[in-house]
This record gives C-alpha cells, sequence and structure tokens, in this order.
C-alpha cells in the first residue's frame, strides 16, 4: 500500500516508527505530507509537535501543539506537548497550567502521561515539580521501573539520598537490568561512604552503559582499592576504554552547544541518544567569546561580510516574521541564547 491511500491514522503509526528510531527528519517530512491530506487531525498535529521537541525546534512545536487543540482543547497529549514546548520557551506559569489540566481531565492515573510530564519539569530543573509528578507515576503503576528511577533522580537533586536510595532499589527489584538506575545507586552508596557496596554495583553495570567520566573513574579506583589484579592490569582495559571514549574532543559545533546548554554550572541535561536522566552535572566550561561565536555564524552565512551587528538585526527580523519570538539583537550572547533557546538557531559544521 502506497502512502496517497493511507488514513490519517496509518499516517501517524508510520511517523510514530520512524520517530522511536530517532528517524525525526524522515518522520517530520511524513506528518508535513499526511497533514497537507488531513489538516483537521489533531493526532496528527501532536506528532508533529513531538518531532520538532525532538528536533529541539520548540517555537514550531508551540505552533503545531497549539493547532492540535484548537481541534481537541483537551487532547491530554497535546497538553502535554504544548506544556512541555512552554517550558523550553520560557513561558513556565502557562506550561503548569497545561500539565494542571491534564490532571483536571482525570489522567492522574496514567502512568505514561505522568512520567512525560515529570521529564518534562526535570529537563528544566523543576526537581521538586517533577518529583511531583513522578510520585502519581509510580502510584498509577506501581511495577514501573521507570517512575521509580525517576523518582529516585528527582530526589537526589533535592538532596534527599535516603529516599533516592529506597526508590532506587525498588526499580531494580522491579527491573535489574535498568543500568542507569543501577549505575546511580552505586555513586550515591559511593558518596555516602559505603566503597565496596558501590563497587559491586558499579561491576553489574556493562563499561558501555556508564555514561560519563566520573562514574568510570569511581569504578577504577575502586577496583584497584579492592580487587586483586592481574600483573598487567587488563581487568582495568575496559574502564580505559571507556574512558577514552567519553573522554574524546568534541566538535566545535559540540562544544557551542554544550555552552548554550550549561548556562549555570548547576545545569543538567537529558541525552537525546539515552532519552534518559542524567545524574551528574557536567564541568563548567570556559568563558565564552561569543561575539566570536555570532562572528563566525555570520561569515557561514550567504552574506560572509556583513558585520556581526547586521548578522544579528537581519537574523532577529526573520525569525520574528517566521516565528512571532522576539530575539535580542544588540548584545551577541543574549541572541545566541534566545535563539538556541526559541529551538530556531541551526549551527551547521
Amino acid at each position: 500500500m502506497t502512502s496517497e491511500f493511507w488514513s490519517a491514522e496509518e499516517f501517524d503509526r508510520q511517523a510514530q516508527q520512524r520517530y522511536e528510531d530517532g528517524e525525526y527528519d524522515a518522520a517530520s517530512s511524513l506528518l508535513e505530507t499526511a497533514l497537507r491530506l488531513y489538516p483537521d487531525s489533531a493526532d496528527l498535529w501532536v506528532s508533529m509537535g513531538y518531532t520538532q521537541l525532538a528536533r529541539e525546534e520548540y517555537a514550531w512545536a508551540r505552533r503545531a501543539f497549539d493547532l492540535s487543540l484548537a481541534q481537541e482543547p483537551d487532547h491530554e497529549d497535546g497538553l502535554v506537548g504544548i506544556g512541555e514546548a512552554l517550558l523550553k520557551l520560557g513561558e513556565r506559569s502557562r506550561g503548569f497550567r497545561a500539565f494542571e489540566r491534564v490532571l483536571e481531565l482525570g489522567f492522574a492515573s496514567d502512568s505514561d502521561l505522568m512520567l512525560s510530564i515529570g521529564r518534562a519539569l526535570f529537563r528544566e530543573e523543576l526537581y521538586s515539580h517533577a518529583a511531583r509528578f513522578f510520585r502519581k507515576a509510580a502510584a498509577a503503576d506501581g511495577n514501573s521501573a521507570d517512575a521509580a528511577a525517576d523518582l529516585a533522580y528527582s530526589l537526589q537533586r533535592l538532596d534527599k539520598p535516603r529516599e533516592a536510595l529506597n526508590w532506587l532499589r525498588r526499580s531494580l527489584e522491579l527491573d535489574p537490568d535498568n543500568h542507569d538506575a543501577r549505575a546511580c545507586l552505586a555513586n550515591l552508596e559511593y558518596e555516602r561512604g559505603q566503597r565496596e557496596q558501590a563497587l559491586e554495583e558499579f561491576e553489574r553495570v556493562p563499561t558501555d552503559r556508564l555514561w560519563d567520566p566520573l562514574t568510570v573513574w569511581r569504578a577504577l579506583e575502586l577496583t584497584r582499592a579492592f580487587r586483586t589484579l592481574s600483573s598487567d592490569g587488563r581487568e582495568l582495559e575496559p574502564y580505559l576504554e571507556r574512558l577514552e571514549q567519553l573522554l574524546v574532543k568534541p566538535t566545535p559545533v559540540e562544544k557551542l552547544l554544550a555552552e548554550i546548554q550549561s548556562q549555570e554550572p548547576d545545569s543538567v541535561r537529558i541525552s537525546p541518544a539515552r532519552g534518559q536522566l542524567d545524574m551528574f552535572r557536567p564541568i563548567p566550561g570556559e568563558n565564552t567569546d561569543w561575539a566570536a561565536i555570532v562572528r563566525a555564524m555570520s561569515q557561514a552565512s550567504p552574506q560572509p561580510h556583513q558585520s556581526v551587528e547586521q548578522f544579528m538585526q537581519e537574523t532577529a527580523q526573520r525569525i520574528h516574521t517566521q516565528t512571532g519570538i522576539r530575539i535580542p539583537d544588540d548584545d551577541p550572547e543574549a541572541f545566541i541564547k534566545a535563539s538556541a533557546q526559541a529551538g530556531v538557531l541551526h549551527i551547521e559544521h
């Protein structure tokens, strides 16, 4: 069956499959075709919104969710999606109201929706708010290892290690292969001085599921301290190899994106590749020469000879025309951060 005969539901199913495979461009292209045929489908607009969130196109995602809610004002997935888009755009009060509306509609018992809201809040470092929804998710499904783990991550951020430990253990009872939760448990055990217990947990996590250098260093340290090593120390090789992988120097584009995301020393991120909650804070980067970055962007544009000021003014005007969002055009740092937050800054290496 070719796509010209697909129903809106079939388009949506096919797009969701591509989304789940991480093929966001393909999902977006398919949804654009579908929406030309079925412009009144709230579900298709919701799927488009989530695809644009995944591509960090927050202003466009907001528009898509707005269009879905124009068709179905109480579409629960649309409400969750626009709440997340609003948080990304700095409109927290409106984002909170969208989430509260989901509760008013009686969806507190839907564990998946509660997890989605909690994770959106966690990504914005709103840990107490996130914990509230993770508790609802855990109450709605007592057998959800993800709900227990996500609640633990929030509690750890709220400096409640004892309660976090309890929820991590609960998560691992439900899913012993939740490697992210086990690595988190190992780190918490390490921090409370239970080094041998920490090592036992580290050793149950495949090295390719250890996601940051701090965790790998701790596993190395404890292995040296508590395990008898062979003369060539080959037991340490998996950890050393993993460290080398994690410490690969980033490309200039990766460094720029990391600097934009890490606006404060205590910022945390969700890794899009894993979709899991990171437990450890990135090391703050060096001071950023924002004017030099904008100058480089200008030189890579179709008009490389224009001044930094002209580039910012013309780009800000174009963004406002296309999205309705006003971007500061007189300060390089504010220009880059506002453009990134709006999801309209595209940087090519």
